[in-house]
């Protein structure tokens, strides 16, 4: 596949992983696309801290210092499976909102594609809180492809 003119060549995969079920089927699907581009991948994992009223500075220190080392070996394993694959990937880690970082690092990295994993929420659930995915989609300056966890029996 090679682009026409005046279209942009996927160069940059940005895969948001919270190492859920739903986020290892997206990275296959990111993996393929990066196989049959020649694409990098960026795997970001977002370390999100709760809201801890009242805390003791040590203990959201200590919360913090663990979440991070959650979303890091997160982001590890997903780099360990796409180098399985012979993709060029990186790690990334950030601490704060999900939604926001995915953006925000998709606009600083300048990536090409954000493919991400979706648990489909709907409903009551959705239109109060909202989902990830759904704001990454409206903040996005890039094509966003959303994989959700069943639905389709491909194999990537």
């Amino acid at each position: 596949m090679t682009a026409r003119e005046g279209e942009k060549k996927i160069e940059k995969i940005l895969y948001p992983t919270d190492g859920s079920k739903t986020a290892e089927r997206a990275m296959h699907f990111a993996i393929y696309i990066a196989k049959a581009t020649g694409a990098k991948i960026i795997i970001l994992s977002v370390g999100e801290l709760p809201f801890l009223h009242g805390a003791q500075s040590g203990l959201e220190s200590q919360v913090s210092s663990q979440i991070k080392s959650v979303a890091r070996d997160v982001a590890h394993k997903a780099k360990r499976e796409a180098t399985k694959y012979g993709i060029e990937a990186r790690e990334r880690i950030e601490m704060g909102d999900p939604s926001g970082k995915i953006v925000e690092v998709a606009k600083k990295e300048k990536v090409d594609a954000i493919v991400m994993g979706t648990q489909g929420t709907t409903g009551l659930a959705r239109v109060i809180i909202g989902s990830v995915a759904d704001r990454v989609i409206r903040e996005a300056d890039c094509p966003v492809i959303l994989v959700p966890l069943k639905g389709s029996r491909t194999t990537f």
